[in-house]
């Protein structure tokens, strides 16, 4: 069974699991981030997709997200296990952003990424280019509920 969690314990294993997923992505070990977040009830907001306790994969919703602007909170590191990705678990996801969003009592999110055509299927609107010093070409995308 699927279920999704705002993820809320400082001592969840998951913790550690995202950690350590997203570190050879973002070059940081975000472990006490997360756990700060979860303390203070503060950003990071990291939420979790489970498929019989199983960790499937997360997103989190951040204050900033390296993007030197004065939007926030910011929709950033979508992830799916290797071994679950094609096979409807990020869509799924993805789906639960207006949710959360509601349940947050936020009305806007900001995202900036690579992936062209991907969250516009989802509802959410190019704001403007992003441009960062590795010559990339992203967006920042708008996703308003």
């Amino acid at each position: 069974m699927l279920t999704t969690n705002i993820l809320n314990d400082i001592n969840s294993p998951y913790i550690k699991e995202i950690a350590t997923a997203l570190k050879p992505l973002i070059n940081k070990d975000i472990t006490s981030d997360i756990i700060n977040g979860i303390n203070n009830k503060t950003y990071p907001i990291t939420i979790i997709l489970l498929k019989d306790n199983e960790l499937i994969g997360f997103y989190q919703i951040l204050k900033h997200d390296n993007d030197a602007t004065s939007y926030t909170p910011w929709l950033a590191n979508v992830f799916i296990k290797e071994e679950y990705r094609n096979q409807g678990y990020g869509r799924f996801l993805i789906n639960t952003i207006p949710t959360y969003m509601d349940k947050l009592n936020i009305k806007t999110l900001y995202l900036h990424t690579r992936h062209q055509n991907l969250y516009e299927k989802f509802g959410w609107q190019i704001l403007k280019p992003l441009y960062l010093d590795d010559s990339i070409k992203r967006n920042i995308y708008i996703l308003k509920n």
